[in-house]
C-alpha cells in the first residue's frame, strides 16, 4: 500500500472504490454527529456497505489483515485467554489460538496501536499477539455476547417471549418503578425485559417512538430504553418525558449487551473529567490574573444543582461541560476596560465554539441561556433548554452574590424573592425551586464542615499586608494559619508548634528564594519533614521547580497563585485527613497519620507519600502479619515483614485488604541499614501484577 493510501480516511477509500456515494456519506455523517461513534460503523448500520466491504476498506487503510467476526465461531477457551475487563476497556476479541506457534489472534479497531499490542502481550501471559482489524459493530456484539451477557443471557435468548408488560393505555401502579422500552425488535430484547422484571421493574413496551407518545399521559418513568433503529420522533418523546419528570433516565442502544457495554466505567471517568475542567479553568484564571475562577465556581454550583434535581448522569455531565466553557471567550478574545456583561460573554463563547465545530448539544445549551421563557416549554422540555436555564440561574447568582462567605438570613430572603419574581419569565419553576433549596442548604443553614487536625499552617513573608490576604482565605477554607515576617521568630514558632504545612513567600530571583530555604534549613527547620510550599516569582519558580534537593512539596508562581495554592493544600489535607480513618493507636507524639487498609491500601498510601519526599516510618498490622517500612525523602529504603525483607515484604503487604497503618516522621539518623533498592514505580507494577494473578477468573 502506498503512503498516500495510509493517510486516506475511510470515507475517501470507500468513495474511491465506488462502494458509497456522497449522499450516503452525508447521511452517515449526520448520524455520527447525533449519536457519536465511527463513520464506518454508521455506513454499515444504515445498510450502505456490508461488513466485508467495510473490512476491505479498513484493511487498506491500516495495511493489515481483517476478520469477519460474524462468520467466526470462537471457542470458549480462546475467549478466556484475555480478561473480560481488558476486552471491554480496549474493545478487543481473541478469536483463534495457534498452539504450535503460541500465537493468539485478536480482533480490534486499530491494529497499528503499539500501546495496545504491548498491553495485550503483558496480559496474555507470554503469548504472541497477532492483531486483525474488525468492524466496530461486530466487535461490540461479540464482546456483549461473551463478556457482558454471558452464558445465562444466551440461554434466555432461546426461551419463548413472555408478557412484556401492560397493554397500551393500561395504568401502572405508582408503587412499582416503571421502565419504558421502545424497540422494533422485542424478540431480541427479551433478555433485557426479563432482567428488568427480575429487578422488580414494570416494563411497558412500544415498537415506535410515535406509539410510545400515547403511553405517556401524565405518568413518569424511572427509565426509558430506546433502540436506535426505531421509527418515529424519539426526540419529541424524550422531551415530553423530561417535561413530566426531570429524573427520567434515557438510554439509546444498539443491543442489550451494547447498552451495558457503553455504561461500563462511566462513573470512573466522570470524576476525572470534572477535575480536569476545574484545573483547566483555574490555570486560565491564574494566567490572566483574573480576580477569581468564575467558570470554576459556576461549574461547582451547576454540579450541585444537577445532583439536587436528580438529573441522569449523562445529562449532568453535558451541562457541566457547558458550565465550565460558558465564558471561555473572555480568555480567547480578551476583555476591554468596560468588561461585557454575562449575556455578551456567552454570545461570544457561542460564536467561538461554533467556529470550532464544537458538539451542537453544548452550544445549544449556551444559546438557551438568558432567554425569555414566557409561553415556552409548556408541553416539552429539550435538554438544551433545561441545561441553558440551569446555567443562567447559576451564572447570575455567582456573578452578583458572594458565595465564598455565609449568607445572612436577610440577604437570603432578598435573593430568594428575586429568584421567585423571575420564575416563569427567566427561570423554570422546577429549576428555581431546587436552586433556592440548594443555596439554603449550602451557604445558609448547613454548618461548616468539621475539620480534622491536619490544618495548622505556618507562614513566612516579609510583606505582612500580602500575608493578610492569604491568611483570610485560608481561614475560610478551614485552615489555622499563623503569619510571621521575622526569620528568627519563624524558627522559634516552628520548634514550638510542629505545623502541618509551611508556606514561604519570597519575591525576587531564584537565588534569593533558595537563600531563604538554606537559611531556614541551617537553623533546624526540616522542610523535608513538613509539606512546604514556596511561593515566589514566576522566573524563580521555573528555576527551582526541579530542585528536589530543597525538600519542598511544590514551588508556585506568586502571580495570582492563591487559588492554585489553596487547591494543592486541600488535596494535601485530603490525603492525610479525609481519606484515612483516625482510629489507630498512636505510637508516639509525632504521628503524621493513621488509617485503615480498607479505606486506603498500602499502594495508595505509598503513592500519596512519595511526592512529599518525607523521611518516615510506616507500620502496618493485619491478619496476614506485620510490616515495617522506612522512607528516606520519599524513597523506600527498608522493608521487613514476617520472614521477608526488601521488596518481597512490600509485595506481600500490598495484598492485605484489612488492617491498620500508621506513619511517623523520623530523622535521617534513625533510619535502619537499607535493604531495598527497587524503585517505587517498579514496586507498583510488580505488586499490581501479583495481585491480579492471585485473583480468580470470576474476580
Amino acid at each position: 500500500m502506498s503512503e498516500k493510501n495510509k493517510t486516506l480516511r475511510i470515507d475517501e477509500i470507500l468513495l474511491w472504490q465506488g462502494l458509497v456515494n456522497d449522499d450516503q456519506i452525508k447521511a452517515a455523517l449526520e448520524y455520527q454527529r447525533e449519536h457519536g461513534g465511527r463513520l464506518g460503523s454508521h455506513l454499515m448500520r444504515l445498510g450502505f456497505v456490508t461488513e466485508e466491504q467495510l473490512l476491505g476498506a479498513l484493511a487498506k487503510q491500516f495495511n493489515c489483515e481483517s476478520v469477519v467476526l460474524s462468520k467466526v465461531s470462537i471457542p470458549p477457551e480462546v475467549i478466556g485467554m484475555l480478561p473480560g475487563n481488558v476486552a471491554l476497556a480496549r474493545t478487543v476479541v481473541p478469536f483463534a489460538y495457534d498452539e504450535a506457534s503460541n500465537t493468539l489472534s485478536v480482533a480490534c479497531e486499530d491494529p497499528t496501536d503499539q500501546n495496545l499490542l504491548d498491553e495485550l502481550k503483558f496480559v496474555a501471559k507470554g503469548k504472541e499477539i497477532r492483531l486483525f482489524v474488525a468492524a466496530e459493530l461486530s466487535l461490540r456484539s461479540v464482546i456483549a455476547e461473551h463478556y457482558v451477557a454471558g452464558p445465562q443471557a444466551r440461554v434466555a435468548e432461546a426461551e419463548q417471549p413472555t408478557d412484556a408488560g401492560p397493554a397500551e393505555g393500561q395504568r401502572v401502579s405508582a408503587d412499582v418503578p416503571t421502565v419504558l422500552l421502545v424497540s422494533d425488535d422485542l424478540s431480541a430484547d427479551q433478555p433485557l425485559v426479563k432482567a428488568l422484571e427480575n429487578e422488580e421493574f414494570r416494563v411497558v413496551c412500544s415498537d415506535s417512538a410515535d406509539d410510545a407518545l400515547g403511553l405517556i399521559g401524565d405518568q413518569s418513568f424511572y427509565a426509558v430504553f430506546v433502540r436506535d433503529s426505531v421509527s418515529g420522533d424519539y426526540i419529541d418523546l424524550i422531551d415530553r418525558l423530561r417535561k413530566v419528570s426531570l429524573r427520567t433516565r434515557v438510554r439509546f442502544y444498539e443491543s442489550a449487551g451494547q447498552m451495558l457495554l457503553r455504561e461500563s466505567g462511566y462513573r470512573d471517568t466522570e470524576g476525572l473529567i470534572v477535575k480536569n475542567m476545574q484545573l483547566f479553568t483555574t490555570l486560565l484564571a491564574a494566567r490572566d490574573q483574573a480576580a477569581g475562577n468564575h467558570a470554576g465556581l459556576v461549574g461547582q454550583y451547576v454540579d450541585k444543582l444537577c445532583r439536587h434535581l436528580g438529573l441522569p448522569e449523562k445529562d449532568r455531565l453535558n451541562i457541566l461541560n457547558a458550565a465550565y466553557l460558558h465564558d471561555i471567550s473572555r480568555f480567547y478574545y480578551g476583555e476591554s476596560e468596560s468588561a461585557p456583561d454575562c449575556r455578551t460573554r456567552v454570545q461570544m463563547t457561542v460564536k467561538l465554539l461554533d467556529s470550532l465545530n464544537y458538539p451542537p448539544l453544548v452550544v445549544g445549551m449556551l444559546r438557551s441561556m438568558y432567554i425569555d421563557l414566557e409561553q415556552k416549554y409548556t408541553r416539552r422540555l429539550p435538554i438544551e433548554a433545561l441545561g441553558g436555564n440551569i446555567l443562567t440561574i447559576v451564572d447570575m447568582f455567582c456573578e452578583h452574590v458572594s458565595v465564598e462567605k455565609r449568607m445572612s438570613l436577610d440577604r437570603f430572603e432578598k435573593v430568594r424573592n428575586n429568584l421567585v419574581a423571575l420564575t416563569g419569565r427567566m427561570f423554570l419553576g422546577e429549576v428555581a425551586e431546587a436552586f433556592i433549596e440548594m443555596i439554603e442548604k449550602e451557604i445558609l443553614i448547613e454548618p461548616e464542615k468539621k475539620r480534622g487536625t491536619f490544618n495548622q499552617v505556618l507562614m513566612y513573608c516579609e510583606d505582612m499586608d500580602y500575608l493578610g490576604v492569604i491568611v483570610a482565605r485560608l481561614k475560610e477554607e478551614g485552615f489555622r494559619p499563623v503569619a510571621i515576617d521575622d526569620v528568627g521568630k519563624f524558627v522559634e514558632m516552628y520548634r514550638r508548634s510542629r505545623p502541618d504545612i509551611i508556606i514561604l513567600l519570597q519575591e525576587g530571583l531564584g537565588t534569593k528564594a533558595c537563600g531563604l530555604v538554606t537559611t531556614l534549613s541551617s537553623k533546624g527547620v526540616e522542610l523535608a519533614q513538613v509539606p512546604t510550599y514556596l511561593v515566589t516569582s514566576r522566573q524563580a519558580a521555573a528555576e527551582l521547580a526541579a530542585r528536589a534537593d530543597l525538600g519542598l512539596e511544590d514551588v508556585i508562581p506568586i502571580e495570582n497563585s492563591l487559588d492554585l495554592l489553596v487547591v494543592k493544600m486541600q488535596k494535601l489535607r485530603t490525603r492525610f485527613e479525609d481519606g484515612p480513618g483516625n482510629d489507630a493507636e498512636p505510637e508516639g507524639g509525632d504521628e503524621v497519620a493513621s488509617g485503615n487498609l480498607e479505606e486506603m491500601s498500602l499502594l495508595q498510601l505509598l503513592e500519596a507519600l512519595g511526592p512529599s519526599c518525607k523521611t518516615a516510618r510506616i507500620r502496618v498490622s493485619s491478619e496476614g502479619g506485620k510490616l515495617t517500612m522506612c522512607l528516606d525523602k520519599g524513597k523506600i529504603v527498608y522493608a521487613k515483614g514476617n520472614d521477608k525483607h526488601g521488596a518481597e515484604a512490600i509485595y506481600e503487604g500490598a495484598s492485605w485488604k484489612t488492617g491498620k497503618w500508621t506513619v511517623h516522621p523520623i530523622k535521617p539518623d534513625e533510619l535502619p541499614d537499607p535493604n531495598n533498592d527497587t524503585p517505587l514505580e517498579d514496586i507498583f507494577v510488580e505488586s499490581s501484577r501479583r495481585i491480579q494473578e492471585s485473583r480468580s477468573p470470576s474476580q
